[in-house]
C-alpha cells in the first residue's frame, strides 16, 4: 500500500497537535500512526521532498524524522525502493486486523484519536440542546418498564411507536407516509451505509456534488464504487451537468441543506432531479440530516415532495437538531425497499437502542422549539465568525450559508492541505477541502465551524490569521503553539 504526501499530511492533521522541534513532531506523529495501525506494515511512505511540500516544512525535517524512525526499527529505507513501515520482531506475517479500509484519513479520526489541538476547527459537531436532558429525565420508570416488556427488545425496523410518529410527521408536512416506509437507523451515517450496501455493488457508478459529505464518500469508496462529481453552487447541485453524464446507478444529494457548503437545492433543480430518477431509473439518496438547522425551514423541502418516486430514498436524523449522542436516524422510502434494507440491517444490527428511540419519540414533539433554539445560536455564531474573518482575514471569501454549523471558505491561492499543517503549529486544527471532494480537488477551501463558544471562535480566527501570515511568508519556520487567550 502506497500513501501519497497529501494523504499522509491529512492523517497527521487529524491525529492531533504536538510540541517541540518540527522533526520531533513529525516523527512522533508517524510513530503514533504506525502503532495504531493507520500506517500498516509494509506501507510505502511518500518521498521526502513530496512530504516536505505537503507539510510545509523543509526536506531536512522529513529526512531527520525518517532517520529517527529507521533507527528505532519502525521504518526501513532502501535506495531506489523508498521508505516502508517495518514489521517489528514480534510481528507475525499478517496482522490480526488487516483490512485495507483501516489505512488512510477518515471522518471518524478526530473522534477516535481525542482532541486534535488546543482549538478544534476540524469538527463541526453541534452541542447538545438542554431539551434532550429535560426530555430524558422526564421519562418515568413506568414508561421504561413498558418498554422493557416488549419481548426480546430487538426491533431491526425500529420501535413501532417511533416509526408511526415519524410517518405522521412526514404526512403532516405534506408527504403522505406510512410506518412501513420508515426504517430507524443508528444515525444518518448508518443510513448512508445501509443504502450503499443494499443498492450498490463494486464498480457501480455514483454521482455526488462537489463538495459533499465526507462520510458518504467514504461509504462509496468502501463499497468499491466509481464516484464521479458535478459542481455545486449557491443553488445546490448542478442537475443540468448531471443530466449530461451517462446515467449512474445512484445519485447522492442533499436537497434541504448541503454539508459542508450550507446551500439549498433550488426547486427547479429538485424537480429536474426527480424526473431524471424516474426517466433514467436512477436511485436518488436525499440526505436531509441537516434540515433542522436551516435558517428558513419553510423554504427547505425534501426531494420526495416534488414527486414521490419509488427510487427516492430520504435520510433523516435527530443528531444535528438535538444531539449526535442520540445516534438516531432513519430512511424513508418505498415499503418494499425499506423491507429489504431492514433485512440487511438485521444481519449486522438487531436494532437501534430502544432507550434512544423512546427519548426520540418524545423529542419529536419538541422539534419546533429545538429548531428555534438551534437557529438562534447558529445565526449568532455565523455573524461572529464572518465578522472576525472580515476583520482578520479579509482575503478569504465565502457564499453565505442558509443553515448548518459550518462556513465553506475559499483561501485564495492556497493549498489547504499544506496550510492545515501551518495552522496546526499555531494550535488550531482545520480540515483541507480535498476531504470533501470525490476527486481530491477543492484545494483552496476549508470548512470552519461556528457553533463554538465566542471566546474560542475569536482565539481560533486570530490563530488562523497568524498562520495565514506565516503561510504567505515563510511557512517552513518553526512556530510555537500559542495559548488559548492569544
Amino acid at each position: 500500500m502506497r500513501f501519497s504526501a497529501d494523504q499522509l499530511a491529512r492523517m497527521l492533521v487529524e491525529s492531533g497537535a504536538r510540541s517541540g522541534p518540527l522533526h520531533a513532531q513529525l516523527s512522533q506523529g508517524l510513530r503514533e500512526l504506525i502503532e495504531l495501525g493507520e500506517l500498516p506494515i509494509g506501507a510505502t511512505l511518500p518521498a521526502e521532498r513530496a512530504l516536505a511540500s505537503a507539510l510545509s516544512v523543509s526536506r531536512t525535517t522529513v529526512v531527520t524524522a525518517y532517520q529517527s524512525l529507521s533507527q528505532e526499527g519502525r521504518l526501513e529505507r532502501r535506495q531506489g525502493s523508498g521508505t516502508r513501515v517495518r514489521a517489528a520482531v514480534q510481528e507475525v506475517e499478517r496482522e490480526t486486523v488487516s483490512s485495507h479500509v483501516l489505512a488512510g484519513d477518515h471522518a471518524a479520526a478526530q473522534f477516535l484519536n481525542g482532541p486534535l489541538a488546543t482549538i478544534d476547527f476540524a469538527t463541526a459537531a453541534l452541542p447538545c440542546l438542554p431539551v434532550v436532558a429535560d426530555t430524558a429525565a422526564a421519562i418515568g420508570r413506568e414508561e421504561y418498564l413498558q418498554l422493557g416488556q416488549q419481548h426480546h427488545g430487538y426491533h431491526p425496523r425500529g420501535l413501532p411507536a417511533l416509526r408511526e410518529r415519524l410517518a405522521r410527521w412526514y404526512t403532516e408536512d405534506g408527504l403522505p407516509t406510512t410506518a412501513e416506509q420508515i426504517l430507524v437507523t443508528s444515525g444518518a451515517q448508518q443510513a448512508v451505509e445501509l443504502v450503499t450496501q443494499g443498492c450498490l455493488q463494486a464498480g457501480d457508478s455514483v454521482v455526488v456534488e462537489e463538495p459533499t459529505y465526507r462520510g458518504a464518500l467514504e461509504a462509496f469508496a468502501l463499497a468499491g464504487c466509481r464516484v464521479r462529481s458535478v459542481a455545486s453552487d449557491a443553488h445546490g447541485m448542478d442537475v443540468a451537468a448531471l443530466a449530461r453524464l451517462s446515467a449512474p446507478r445512484l445519485v447522492y444529494a442533499q436537497s434541504t441543506l448541503q454539508n459542508p457548503a450550507g446551500t439549498v437545492l433550488a426547486p427547479d433543480r429538485a424537480r429536474r432531479l426527480v424526473k431524471l430518477a424516474e426517466d433514467e431509473h436512477v436511485v436518488v439518496v436525499d440526505d436531509t440530516a441537516l434540515a433542522g438547522t436551516a435558517f428558513e425551514p419553510a423554504r427547505s423541502r425534501p426531494l420526495a415532495t416534488y414527486g414521490d418516486s419509488e427510487r427516492i430514498l430520504t435520510i433523516g436524523s435527530l443528531s444535528k437538531l438535538f444531539w449526535g449522542g442520540l445516534r438516531l436516524g432513519w430512511i424513508r422510502g418505498a415499503s418494499r425497499t425499506i423491507s429489504r434494507l431492514a433485512q440487511m440491517k438485521g444481519i449486522t444490527d438487531l436494532g437501534t437502542s430502544l432507550v434512544s428511540q423512546q427519548i426520540g419519540l418524545h423529542l419529536l414533539d419538541q422539534v419546533s422549539l429545538a429548531r428555534s433554539s438551534r437557529r438562534s445560536e447558529l445565526v449568532e455564531g455565523l455573524a461572529d465568525l464572518t465578522a472576525l474573518l472580515a476583520e482578520s482575514l479579509p482575503s478569504w471569501t465565502w457564499v453565505p450559508p442558509r443553515g448548518g454549523a459550518s462556513l465553506w471558505v475559499r483561501l485564495p491561492g492556497a493549498d489547504t492541505t499544506q496550510f492545515a499543517q501551518v495552522a496546526l503549529r499555531f494550535g488550531v486544527a482545520i480540515l483541507p477541502g480535498a476531504v470533501f471532494s470525490a476527486s481530491g480537488g477543492l484545494t483552496e477551501h476549508t470548512r470552519l465551524p461556528y457553533a463554538v463558544p465566542p471566546a474560542v471562535l475569536r482565539a481560533g480566527v486570530h490563530r488562523l490569521a497568524r498562520a495565514w501570515a506565516a503561510y504567505l511568508g515563510d511557512a517552513r519556520s518553526s512556530v510555537p503553539v500559542v495559548s488559548l487567550t492569544t
